[in-house]
């Protein structure tokens, strides 16, 4: 019952290391191809910004965001294959 939990989470991981190994190849890569270190997708607030929740008593500040290059898009998809081979 547990290897459903497992897996998604498992899946999620690897997406997220393949974004985030495709990103940083992309930055490093950027100086002599500048379309791969450009940023194609950017989720969520702007870096620096938060939401804030004011519960009365209490508050709550957020801040997240995924800002994604073109390797790091590549990187995604690559970490989903390599999550579907792994898991057969």
């Amino acid at each position: 019952m547990h290897t459903g939990r497992r897996s998604i989470g498992l899946a999620i991981l690897y997406i997220i290391i393949g974004g985030v190994v495709g990103s940083i190849v992309g930055q490093l890569l950027q100086p002599m191809w500048p379309v791969l270190g450009r940023s194609l997708l950017v989720v969520g607030s702007e870096p620096g910004t938060t939401w804030t929740f004011d519960l009365g008593i209490m508050g709550v500040r957020l801040g997240a965001w995924m800002q994604l290059n073109l390797l790091g898009m590549i990187g995604v998809v690559v970490g989903l294959i390599w999550y579907q081979r792994s898991a057969i």
